[in-house]
């Protein structure tokens, strides 16, 4: 299930479900600390005996303390009941741990079945305050980054528990689907859909093992138009595809604008492009793919990206 929808930016159409890549990729923000993306941690109360802990299984011990990946703490007494999920791709995997029951609103992102019942508390970021908290969430799930700092503000100011996930990387979404499962007591499901995801990706990697990887722009829209910096999950998946990223050298860490004549001077093979992304006019003379808005999704469905990614690179393989 893929519950994203495009947002619309300055010259530039990406989906919510991306994290708002636009605003997030002028810098990559700064962590709390050196620790940010650890592995979250799950620790047995003092009361227990370390003996006990080990004995007993993770998913049972309550309360517990969770690290984020703002690298903050989160003590959780409980399964969090009610459940509002900022994030579409963090909604995604919540829905594939089973918790729907527990989600109790929704962004204007998230729609079909089974979340279009639910209201919407609005946008990702800066959602309505006003609408969250009438909903008396017991866990937030939200983006960590500086296009919304009201937000967690706000949140703490109201006595609302939040955790803030931040899937830039591969390595990032592994990660925030081991903190949701450990958030709401199914640690377990969420290490199998991490496998799932890493067996989907192996698959094209092998796929295409011994294929000549093309150089690649990678354009999200805009004009001068968004490219895809080295700093993120899609220029990893690209490289599974197989491909090569013709502009990992040029300064665009996550996502940034880059000019035609740059793009012109990397000696690019192929244009990848969203389906709604604007080409400029210069760039068309190359040979230009489309791929579906999707595959922006940084969530535990980026095996099917890949695939998607792969089969425009090297259609050969997927005959």
């Amino acid at each position: 299930m893929r519950l994203i929808r495009a947002l619309a930016a300055p010259g530039l159409v990406l989906g919510l479900g991306a994290l708002l890549l636009v605003p997030a990729c002028q810098e990559p923000d700064p962590r709390a600390d050196e620790d940010a993306h650890a592995a979250p941690a799950v620790r047995a109360p003092e009361s227990v005996s370390e003996d006990a802990a080990r004995a007993t299984d993770p998913d049972e011990v309550w309360p517990r303390t969770l690290r984020d990946q703002a690298g903050r703490t989160v003590e959780l007494v409980r399964p969090p009941a009610r459940i509002v999920s900022l994030v579409p791709a963090a909604t995604t995997i919540l829905v594939e741990l089973g918790e729907v029951e527990h989600l109790v609103g929704r962004t204007d992102y998230d729609e079909g079945e089974p979340l279009e019942e639910l209201p919407s508390v609005g946008g990702g970021l800066n959602p309505s305050i006003e609408r969250l908290v009438a909903l008396e969430p017991e866990l937030v799930v939200r983006f960590e980054g500086d296009q919304d700092r009201a937000t967690p503000q706000t949140l703490d100011r109201a006595g609302v528990q939040h955790l803030a996930v931040r899937p830039d990387r591969i390595d990032d979404i592994r990660e925030m689907a081991v903190l949701l499962g450990q958030a709401t007591g199914r640690v377990g499901e969420a290490r199998r859909l991490v496998d799932r995801m890493d067996r989907e990706l192996d698959a094209v990697r092998d796929r295409v093992r011994h294929t000549s990887p093309p150089r690649v722009a990678f354009l999200l829209g805009g004009d001068p138009p968004w490219v895809v910096g080295p700093g993120t999950f899609l220029h990893e998946l690209l490289e599974i595809a197989g491909g090569e990223n013709a502009l990992a050298q040029v300064d665009a860490p996550l996502y940034a604008p880059v000019s035609v004549e740059e793009i012109l001077r990397q000696e690019v093979d192929l244009i990848l492009a969203l389906e709604g992304a604007q080409v400029p006019s210069a760039l068309q003379r190359l040979p230009v793919e489309r791929l579906p808005d999707g595959v922006q999704s940084p969530g535990i469905d980026v095996g099917w990206s890949a695939r998607e990614i792969s089969r425009r690179l090297h259609p050969e393989e997927w005959r």
